[in-house]
């Protein structure tokens, strides 16, 4: 696949929408499947290190799914031991805009160890635009959210303490104008790609003010039935309504301000307050086991929880083809000592023949999962794959890409597909 802005092409844009929508729904209960247990193998190929003492181990491997409804895969897998104290950090572009993981890892500080790809991607219709890819889920750096709904969404990261986490993240909060009887509205969603109904949506510079050649937005946003746009003091400093600055609803959020975004039935609040008035508004998150994050990003499904290995049951992971089917994979996930390790399925042959990017051959997800386990992953957690597979360390100022051992490159491409965000390994 071309590593250039654009529309991956419809046929992925179809499966890429199938596959998001199957592991948003499927459910995570914590005790109410037997885990997915399959049989498998694996032999040693190779080793190499990285930068402070991490691991990189080359394995070939066999998985006997077909006697639980899945598939026979063998292949090549990777397990990264990242080093004991190192912690993943979100990278990320704008929302909108990608860039390789091996450009947005090499851009960063010194001391990064290695990096991997990140969330699934979604594309986003909105206004005069209809291929605008962006992540599909939350992200949450430095302990801020960058994007999040209010509906509770899968996540891998760290808490404020740096301790692991996966689990859910929903966006929480609340915007008031700051008069006698405004009323507190619930805050529905940061930088979504969507107006959610119910109270308001905010919109920061974290969304992407690109412009396209015609001075229109490359990447538009949501505009919003009303809008509130709000200096660095949360002052209001413009009032956008169907009657009032109507052309500029939707407009890209300008350096050192927010807009808050009303949905249709919340809408004529804006018009009950003025230019200069000061609105207070919180931002929380709500995560399923109570703690603060400091570092999120969106996921699919648990591929071992507790050590156990495909914890959901042998029927959550083969809802879909490409569930069951060989493919390219990434996992992220930790140790039974709270260890960082990254689990990648390479796959067999990646072509790129008209900017189309194509990566064949791997695992199903719940072979993958028990070829985790038994490499010592006791928490794995789904990442994009496919085309999307990424892997990077760095040994002294060399960075080294990792993810196409025993791969087939027939054409010789770079490979190499464009990412909204990935997890950068810190020491």
């Amino acid at each position: 696949m071309s590593v250039s802005i654009g529309l991956r092409t419809t046929a992925v844009l179809g499966a890429s929408a199938v596959a998001a929508a199957l592991l948003v729904t499927v459910p995570e209960p914590a005790d109410a499947a037997r885990a997915c247990k399959i049989e498998v193998t694996t032999r040693l190929g190779k080793t190499t290190s990285f930068e402070g003492g991490g691991l990189v181990k080359n394995y070939y491997a066999t998985a006997k799914g077909s006697a639980v409804g899945q598939y026979d895969h063998a292949g090549n897998v990777i397990m990264t031991i990242f080093p004991t104290g190192a912690s993943p950090s979100l990278i990320h572009r704008k929302i909108g805009e990608r860039e390789t993981i091996g450009s947005m890892a090499k851009s960063q500080s010194p001391t990064a160890l290695g990096a991997i790809n990140g969330d699934f991607f979604v594309f986003a219709d909105i206004q005069y635009a209809s291929d605008i890819e962006m992540a599909r889920g939350s992200m949450v750096t430095n302990g801020k959210i960058i994007r999040g709904s209010n509906k509770p969404l899968r996540v891998v990261g760290t808490d404020s303490t740096l301790l692991p986490f996966g689990g859910t993240l929903a966006v929480r909060g609340s915007a008031q104008a700051m008069v006698t009887g405004a009323p507190r509205l619930a805050l529905r969603s940061v930088n979504w790609h969507k107006l959610l109904n119910g109270g308001v949506n905010l919109y920061t510079t974290q969304w992407s003010s690109v412009k396209r050649s015609d001075g229109k937005a490359a990447y538009p946003r949501p505009a919003g039935a009303a809008e509130w746009v709000l200096n660095s003091r949360n002052k209001i400093t413009s009032i956008r309504t169907s009657s009032q600055n109507a052309t500029s609803l939707g407009a890209p959020v300008a350096a050192r301000s927010r807009v808050l975004a009303f949905s249709p039935e919340t809408a004529a609040v804006a018009d009950d307050v003025v230019v200069g008035t000061k609105v207070k508004v919180a931002v929380r998150q709500q995560t399923s086991s109570g703690v603060k994050l400091q570092t999120a990003v969106g996921r699919g499904l648990a591929l071992v929880e507790g050590g156990r290995p495909a914890p959901l049951g042998c029927r959550a992971y083969a809802q879909s083809s490409g569930a069951k089917a060989a493919r390219p994979r990434t996992f992220v996930g930790w140790d039974d000592r709270g260890r960082w390790r990254a689990f990648t399925v390479p796959g067999a042959k990646v072509e790129d023949p008209n900017g189309v990017l194509q990566r064949t051959g791997g695992f199903g997800l719940a072979n993958a999962a028990n070829i985790a386990k038994k490499l010592g992953m006791a928490n794995a957690y789904e990442l994009d794959g496919g085309g999307s597979t990424s892997l990077w360390t760095r040994s002294s100022t060399q960075w080294t890409r990792q993810d196409l051992y025993g791969v087939s490159n027939p054409g010789g491409c770079a490979c190499q597909r464009a990412m909204s965000n990935g997890l950068v390994f810190l020491p």
